[in-house]
């Protein structure tokens, strides 16, 4: 099929990780910018959202459908189950030749975007931090380096690499510069997303270690015992270096510490051999991630309020058409 319908583009794009990924982390970044006191452009902005969003959103996850789908990792899957990539594929919405027909225009449309950006700005710099974001995010699952496919490598070179370069490219574009709290924030939040990953890892545990090749995310090459001290530790290690910033940088810091105390305790009562438990958790972790995202952007300009409407779209979007009804027996 040449043209996909509309809910396979929702579906592929997974609103809601591409709200917590992508738009949230270009917002508090551009909202530290404005801390910093300067005065935020606001197009600009809204491209480096843009271009953060189609990347994580249609590249990457595209990627990731497709080998998925051929090593096996999600093909055990029935269309009602809560894991298993966005199922697409499953439901016979496109076939794989669509998805690079996908992959080809999306990237497209988001290099566009960027020489955009770079009028906009004449940098190089950004040009290459994206770039080499968009590299990141497309390696996570393509060969040969298929981080995704590689205990640690996934989430620290993918997941982690990706946000630190989304952040702080993002308040490059408003600045012009870095600096070290900006960099130091970063950090943080990547270490964040590194335990949010572990923690929706921990569903896809079974059908990795059966894949071929063999998907040896950390879960599978720890375990999930093992893998969930690893992930309270990365999680606790966040909360105390969130706490050390606030007392070197400034209070705003606290409002980070107090989500991050907030996702410790969902990581500790999450149960990683009870699915109900991992999307009860997961559910409350993005709640919160989204509330910190918003609280910590208004703080700095009342004009991110502009999220709040955003959000609340992107749920009510992935509700009607980013998912497959349940399959009950």
């Amino acid at each position: 099929m040449f043209i996909a319908p509309f809910k396979a583009w929702v579906m592929i794009f997974r609103v809601q990780a591409v709200m917590v990924w992508a738009i949230l982390t270009v917002s508090v970044s551009t909202a530290w910018a404005g801390l910093e006191g300067v005065s935020i452009n606001w197009v600009n902005m809204l491209l480096t959202a843009a271009i953060a969003s189609i990347t994580q959103g249609f590249p990457a996850h595209i990627v990731n459908e497709i080998y998925d789908w051929k090593s096996g990792t999600d093909k055990a899957f029935a269309s009602g189950k809560i894991s298993g990539g966005s199922k697409v594929l499953q439901t016979g919405l496109i076939d794989v030749a669509g998805l690079w027909r996908m992959f080809a225009v999306t990237s497209f449309f988001d290099l566009l975007l960027v020489c955009i950006l770079y009028y906009r700005t004449q940098s190089l710099t950004l040009v290459l931090i994206f770039g080499i974001g968009y590299l990141v995010c497309v390696f996570y699952t393509l060969p040969p380096l298929s981080l995704a496919y590689r205990p640690f490598a996934g989430e620290w070179l993918g997941g982690f690499t990706g946000v630190v370069l989304n952040m702080t490219g993002s308040f490059y574009v408003q600045t012009g510069q870095f600096s070290a709290s900006m960099v130091s924030f970063a950090v943080v939040l990547g270490m964040l997303y590194v335990s949010i990953m572990i923690l929706f890892h921990y569903i896809d545990h079974d059908n990795d270690a059966a894949a071929v090749p063999r998907k040896t995310t950390t879960i599978v090459f720890l375990g999930l015992d093992q893998s969930r001290i690893y992930n309270l530790t990365v999680a606790g290690a966040a909360a105390v270096l969130s706490a050390l910033l606030a007392w070197r940088f400034g209070r705003i810091f606290l409002v980070m510490t107090t989500a991050l105390i907030f996702h410790w305790f969902f990581q500790y009562r999450c149960d990683p051999f009870d699915t109900r438990s991992v999307v009860a958790n997961g559910k409350k972790i993005t709640l919160v991630v989204l509330v910190f995202g918003v609280v910590f952007s208004v703080l700095s300009d009342v004009n991110f309020l502009f999220l709040i409407p955003v959000f609340v779209a992107g749920f009510v979007l992935h509700r009607k058409f980013g998912k497959v009804p349940r399959v009950t027996t």
